[in-house]
């Protein structure tokens, strides 16, 4: 009978193709938008997953993300480097400037300033310079951020930045920020002087724990220590993305195009799924005149709508996968597919067509074997 259930659907290609296809657009849709909306949400915390090295971030304790931090004093380095299991802990200043470019427009720039020795901080793909490239007087190196806005600056170029020189002695690229603004780094004590002045000015101590020790229990011992915020690099990461989650329109905005992909999907499936119940009526009217039971031919439904989900939703996974093989962490899109998402649009897609496989049961428990005759 299961066999004859899959003859049923199949042969009538037109419908057959209409469920599929209806499927396959909105488990793109959500696949596509839901991607989009993990990707937009990874670059808001891209800074410090660009600090591969930093086990731990250490902060002002009223910190919430990484773009709002209240700066330390600089002596919190070596109050760190006093808790047991701290490797090392180096120095990290970021904040925000604005830069004369050579055609003589300007533009907002994020400082980033590491650590004049180890350098740890600095984005590891270089276009031309390297990490060293820092080290003359006035140097710095120059990240466009991806936006071409910023791409007319060169190598050699001279910046005026808060009104002090910063010659351009390295290009970089570092996975793109949630903000599209360009980006310098140098060494920490030539940020301090392009950043506007205040008491303190470092922003973060990030450390490296000691083999043999946790860095969760690290960071609980420099909290407790120093009273300063402490947090493992992946707790600072979702810190951070979560207080994107919470309180701008990201998941609100793209929530509805979701939301609207699981409309279409439900509509598409149930009504195409339901018409071709209606007319293969009296094949099931005849199957029943030969003795199947209604337990049989739920199960052929189910069999149906299991094979139209399932190959729609290979469909739609595939194009979205495709269309995410282009986009690059530089890209304008942020985009990133994750198992989750995928696990999210099976369990929608399985739910889409157990719906529509629902309404079209009750239509063959309804059906007399009697119909065959009429």
């Amino acid at each position: 009978m299961l066999f004859v259930a899959l003859r049923m659907l199949i042969g009538d290609t037109t419908k057959y193709l209409a469920l599929c296809f209806g499927l396959a657009f909105s488990v793109t849709l959500i696949t596509q938008q839901g991607s989009v909306v993990t990707g937009m949400l990874r670059r808001t915390a891209s800074s410090v997953e660009n600090v591969p090295q930093a086990d731990i971030w250490v902060m002002h304790p009223s910190t919430r993300y990484y773009d709002e931090r209240r700066a330390i004093s600089t002596n919190s380095i070596n109050r760190v480097r006093g808790v047991e299991g701290v490797l090392w802990a180096e120095m990290l200043y970021t904040g925000g400037g604005s830069a004369m470019l050579p055609n003589g427009t300007f533009a907002n720039v994020q400082i980033i300033g590491v650590d004049r020795v180890s350098k740890i901080g600095l984005p590891n793909f270089f276009s031309s310079g390297n990490p060293n490239s820092i080290d003359p007087v006035d140097t710095i190196l120059w990240d466009d951020g991806g936006s071409k806005a910023y791409s007319s600056v060169k190598l050699g170029d001279v910046l005026e930045i808060n009104d002090h020189r910063a010659k351009v002695a390295g290009l970089v690229s570092a996975p793109r920020r949630f903000s599209s603004s360009a980006t310098i780094y140098t060494t920490f004590d030539r940020a301090i002087q392009y950043a506007p002045s205040q008491r303190n000015m470092l922003s973060f101590v990030i450390a490296k724990v000691q083999p043999g020790f946790k860095a969760a229990d690290v960071a609980a011992a420099i909290q407790k220590q120093t009273g300063l915020g402490a947090y493992t690099a992946d707790d600072f990461y979702w810190k951070t993305v979560e207080f994107y989650l919470r309180n701008t329109a990201i998941p609100v905005n793209f929530g509805v195009t979701m939301f609207l992909g699981i409309i279409v999907g439900v509509a598409i499936a149930g009504q195409t799924f339901y018409s071709f119940t209606v007319e293969n009526t009296r094949h099931f009217g005849a199957l029943k005149a030969m003795g199947a039971s209604n337990w049989t031919l739920i199960k052929m439904v189910l069999l149906q709508a299991a094979v139209v989900g399932t190959i729609g939703w290979g469909l739609g996974a595939g194009a979205a996968a495709v269309f995410g093989m282009n986009i690059t962490p530089r890209s304008t899109i942020g985009y990133m597919l994750t198992p989750h998402l995928l696990a999210f649009t099976f369990a929608v897609m399985s739910m889409t067509v157990l719906m529509a496989a629902l309404v079209s049961i009750r239509r063959v428990m309804k059906v007399e074997a009697a119909i065959v005759f009429r």
